[in-house]
């Protein structure tokens, strides 16, 4: 297989992650992709900086062994220690692309951010956007709970709006936010339920940019794949029926879908 051919690598602590297959198969149609999701293990934005560092170099290890030629961390959380990670092909974190994103369409000097413990308390998104656009402040707040519920309970609409609203109300109340930041690859997959919870929201998923500067890459590297049918295979440390309906909500309806063991020194908890 040649580098064009090779796949891209896509991984996550759960189901989020498939949203930017989704977005791959928009801007990136002719590219095989091989993703990675470790429900087992999540949420990662509850857990340790170690034990994140260590699941996520366990993930990018089997994926390089798969032979893909570029990863995307759809994983926020992932994302927000990109530069401790051990890789030898190329990472594309979500955050940055998640700021851009935010700040090619806002006009505010607020922009509002959900996402996982881990991931607000590093403080990396206000870092970033701070690079990018120090004239645009963010508002955010975590949720323990909401991305366990997308993973396990997409069905349950009074128990997912609870906890939509306990995560985005206490954002609304500390000013005038127009533009939110879905900082957790879990969030895109509710879109709808937020859009109409809060209609008078702009909602930012950072998959649509992050896809888009790989597609850079990618031109530039002279890596684009060029034959026509691509292949998308799902692998999982969990159960494989949430990835189904992910996958089925999401209109994704060609892969091959495979649970695969730990490593018995990963599995370690």
């Amino acid at each position: 297989m040649n580098d064009k051919e090779r796949p891209i690598g896509i991984l996550d602590s759960g189901v989020g992650g498939l949203t930017v297959v989704k977005e791959m198969g928009t801007v990136l149609p002719k590219e095989n992709v091989l993703y990675f999701g470790d429900s087992k293990r999540m949420p990662y934005g509850n857990r340790r900086e170690e034990e994140i560092i260590h699941y996520a170099n366990s993930m990018i290890a089997f994926l390089e062994a798969k032979g893909v030629k570029a990863i995307l961390l759809a994983c926020n959380t992932v994302s927000s220690y990109i530069d401790q990670l051990k890789s030898k092909v190329p990472l594309f974190g979500i955050i940055e692309a998640g700021c851009l994103a935010a700040d090619e369409v806002s006009t505010e000097d607020q922009i509002g951010l959900i996402a996982t413990v881990a991931t607000v308390e590093s403080g990396v998104y206000d870092k970033t956007m701070e690079k990018i656009d120090r004239s645009k402040r963010l508002i955010s707040n975590n949720s323990k709970k909401l991305p366990q519920v997308i993973n396990d309970q997409l069905k349950h609409s009074y128990l997912l709006n609870k906890h939509i609203q306990e995560c985005i109300d206490p954002i609304l109340e500390k000013g005038e936010i127009r533009e939110l930041i879905l900082g957790c690859s879990h969030f895109p997959i509710i879109e709808k339920e937020i859009s109409e919870i809060y209609p008078g929201l702009r909602l930012i998923n950072p998959a649509r940019r992050q896809v888009e500067l790989l597609e850079q890459f990618l031109e530039e590297q002279g890596w684009l794949n060029e034959r026509p049918k691509r292949r998308i295979e799902v692998y999982t440390t969990a159960r494989t029926k949430e990835f189904e309906l992910v996958l089925e909500r999401l209109g994704i309806l060609q892969y091959e879908l495979k649970k695969v063991a730990l490593l018995e020194e990963d599995d370690n908890e």
